[in-house]
């Protein structure tokens, strides 16, 4: 049956956005931007329609629906409508003055009910502590600050506006198909009594309501139900993600992620028969799980198998997001899974990184975009993501952190992740305390929003899996046979007496390169990298290409030079070639390449297992060797020096023998003991609790936390800074292409920052400019420190 929308065209000179903020340039009145925000929120209701029960918080939608619908009725005041139309900024916060209708409806709602609306509607901008602020006075029964707007709402907009709540909101409710969601249609003041008490009242009312949600935020730290909670968080991010996509005037969401395995197999062009039992397994688990496989054995396909079980006709998947530790690898899954032709989920993926714009921005200048439409482009899907438009994203785990850290939005952040599926890869890449807070978060989204995880690694020890184990809850255990293990072996170990930069070595590495071979030289420091790609570029004195790739370069020129290790080494590439790769720990995840043979500094046997990975990756022989030295095991202030001793003596016993991957984890298990494992132990259990116990326990709705903020910027975020050398170049792009400038800056560590900053070597940029460092900068050395 088509139901029909009846529209309130008598308020349609009653504007919400200006025609700067509206579609092609025109004004969008109120009654069209609140009808797109509950359509958007109609969206995500479809995507978790059972939400509101799993929370124990059953008139969810219901309270969302009408606060959307007010959420914006302050807008009516004069003073507002004149600023939209060019005149002088408004004092005054439009959403507290919608809270003088609440009162209009407020009798159909329960006493918790008016809360819940009153909440959402004050806090869909701003937190209680601002508007608290802002509003002081109110707290010394002084209502006159709201008596001059509440004036402001003339008497033919307030009849238009209960005209509007009289006559369509049972038409809106069945055309967004929110009936059998449990929204109902108001109960309504009579239209002399609702416009006289706005007149009479209206500033006296918007104060209560105001206070309301001021002790309702207050109460939230003392209630532990989970409905008022987590329901709460969910009130307020529903509203805010559905007024942000509405304002950016997004398409309808995409649907669900319904496919099954077979649905998946076939778009990935694979046939059934071809899947290893493990890659069957998963395909087959409902549930939490973790994989244990071989490098290049598949462990991404059973991870979007796993994913695909995880829905049925009933219940599609809401959201898939797929985490991973490094940007590059972030941006090679993004590729992969949004490729039009073979990838699984063709313009349905999302990119979450601190330098995602800039990563899209690339990939659509090498699509033959220009510049201008690029980045155009570049920054909208930047935004979709954010806006949680698309149903599967690429993002790092320390994305998922600042819900915890109660970064601004986080709320809207939070609930996208209900109901979703994770795939976690890589799981080994963090230390003992960022990991204990990305567990910590698991845990927290598993226990309350019903989120389930796919743990994947070529390697597990012990202490790795107890605390996994704690985190999922129930889960399948998934592992690769040993007959497929032994068929992945691609490496012959060799344990070299000394330090990679003695001459005899880096003598030993140019005569290996003379022979045409792809040779990876993977150094623990930046320092120590640029040293030997000097020494071995001029001993090659041009009979061979010489690469250096470390994290101090540009984005720039670390673009161009990752491009050149690709086509020279990549595992599909179809120009193939020999070079050297001098490069650091960046080498370890990546990138997909593929050379002959590696020379490596000693790490703690994890690292050195990733930067194995780069070494006869398409199996073209049997075994490969990977040279890694016994000098300097201090670790040179990366690595703890303990934790690369106990990893060589550990590779002893391998010495000179095919790697059995299999037999990593008994390995790591070694490494792991005594003092190493009680310190890892002591480092991931005090950052635990203190997780737990600090940002997860206290996590509540409409309390954004600027000092939480800075710590996470401080903790998971590099600072990205402009080499002198290259302020005139940034200066001459800024005009033209501000995206294409930003290519020119280089990340480096707070800590490294900092020291610079205390020797003055750093200013602060003019104009908005990104800090400056007085230090060397070159396209083929990178900056130096």
């Amino acid at each position: 049956m088509t139901i029909i929308r009846l529209w309130p065209d008598w308020l349609d000179n009653v504007w919400a956005k200006s025609a700067a903020k509206g579609v092609a340039g025109q004004a969008e009145s109120l009654a069209q931007h609140t009808w797109n925000v509950l359509e958007k929120l109609s969206d995500t209701i479809r995507l978790r329609p059972d939400l509101p029960e799993a929370l124990g918080a059953p008139s969810l939608w219901h309270c969302l629906f009408w606060a959307c619908f007010l959420h914006d009725w302050g807008k009516a005041a004069q003073g507002f409508q004149d600023a939209l139309c060019g005149g002088p900024r408004w004092p005054h916060r439009h959403e507290v003055i919608s809270l003088a209708f609440l009162d209009w409806i407020a009798s159909g709602l329960s006493e918790e009910e008016r809360q819940w609306v009153a909440a959402a509607i004050a806090s869909h901008h701003r937190d209680a502590s601002e508007l608290k602020c802002v509003y002081s006075s109110l707290w010394l029964s002084d209502e006159n600050v709201l008596v001059e707007p509440i004036a402001e709402l003339p008497d033919e907009a307030l009849q238009g506006l209960w005209r509007w709540l009289s006559e369509c909101p049972t038409s809106w409710i069945g055309a967004l198909r929110l009936g059998q969601a449990g929204v109902r249609p108001p109960t309504l003041l009579p239209e002399t009594e609702a416009v006289r008490a706005v007149h009479e009242q209206g500033a006296e009312r918007a104060a209560f309501w105001l206070k309301t949600y001021v002790r309702f935020v207050r109460t939230l730290d003392r209630h532990e139900e989970r409905a008022m909670t987590i329901g709460t968080l969910a009130l307020r991010g529903h509203l805010v993600s559905s007024d942000h996509m509405a304002s950016a005037h997004t398409d309808n969401l995409p649907k669900p992620l319904s496919d099954r395995p077979t649905d998946l197999l076939a778009r990935l062009q694979i046939k059934p028969t071809a899947l290893y039992v493990h890659q069957r397994r998963c395909a087959e688990t409902v549930g939490s799980a973790v994989l244990t496989a071989p490098t290049g054995s598949g462990k991404t396909e059973a991870a979007l198998l796993w994913a695909s079980a995880q829905a049925t006709s009933a219940r599609p998947v809401p959201r898939l997001f797929y985490a991973l530790p490094y940007q590059a690898s972030m941006n090679a899954m993004y590729d992969r899974l949004n490729n039009p032709e073979r990838g699984a989920f063709p313009r349905q993926v999302g990119l979450e990184h601190s330098r995602s714009t800039l990563a899209l921005y690339r990939r659509l200048l090498d699509q033959d975009y220009s510049p201008q439409a690029a980045e155009r482009m570049a920054r909208w899907g930047k935004n979709l993501a954010e806006l949680n438009y698309f149903p599967v994203r690429v993002l790092s785990p320390y994305q998922m952190l600042k819900g915890p850290f109660r970064l601004r939005g986080y709320e809207s952040l939070l609930s996208d992740y209900f109901d979703a599926v994770f795939v976690m890869d890589e799981i080994h890449a963090y230390e003992a305390e960022r990991l204990a807070m990305i567990l910590g978060t698991v845990k927290y989204l598993r226990q309350h929003f019903g989120a389930r995880f796919f743990v994947m690694s070529a390697t597990l020890p012990g202490l790795l899996q107890a605390r996994l184990a704690d985190a999922l809850g129930e889960h399948t255990v998934i592992r690769a046979s040993s007959e497929l293990f032994a068929r992945f072996r691609r490496h012959t170990l060799r344990l070299m007496e000394g330090d990679l930069t003695e001459d005899r070595w880096i003598a030993r590495i140019v005569q290996v390169a003379g022979e045409r071979q792809s040779v990876l030289v993977c150094c623990n420091t930046v320092k120590r990298a640029q040293q030997v790609y000097d020494q071995a570029t001029t001993r090659l004195a041009g009979k061979a290409e010489v690469v250096l790739l470390h994290g101090r370069f540009n984005g720039r020129d670390r673009l161009m030079k990752e491009g050149v290790v690709r086509q020279a080494t990549g595992s599909e590439s179809t120009s193939r070639r020999p070079i050297v790769l001098v490069a650091t720990q960046v080498v370890e995840v990546s990138l997909d390449i593929d050379l002959d043979t590696i020379y490596t500094d000693p790490a703690p046997l994890e690292a050195l297992v990733q930067r194995f990975g780069r070494v006869n990756r398409r199996r073209s022989k049997e075994t490969a060797p990977v040279h890694v030295f016994t000098k300097p095991d201090d670790g040179q202030r990366i690595y703890e020096a303990d934790l690369v001793q106990a990893s060589l003596r550990v590779l002893e016993s391998g010495a000179d023998h095919a790697i059995d991957e299999e037999g990593i984890s008994a390995w790591l298990n070694q490494v792991y003991q005594d003092q190493i494992a009680e310190r890892w132990s002591q480092k991931y259990e005090r950052t635990y609790n203190d997780f737990c116990s600090g940002p997860l326990a206290t996590l509540r709705a409409f309390d954004s936390n600027q000092q939480l903020e800075t710590e996470f910027y401080r903790a998971f975020d590099s600072v990205e800074v402009l080499p002198a050398s290259q302020e005139m170049e940034y200066r001459r792009m800024w005009q033209d292409e501000p995206l294409a400038a930003s290519q020119l800056l280089v990340p480096i560590r707070w800590g490294q920052f900092s020291a610079l900053e205390k020797k003055g070597l750093t200013r602060e940029g003019k104009d908005g400019y990104p800090r400056i460092v007085e230090t060397p900068y070159s396209t083929e050395l990178g900056l130096q420190l």
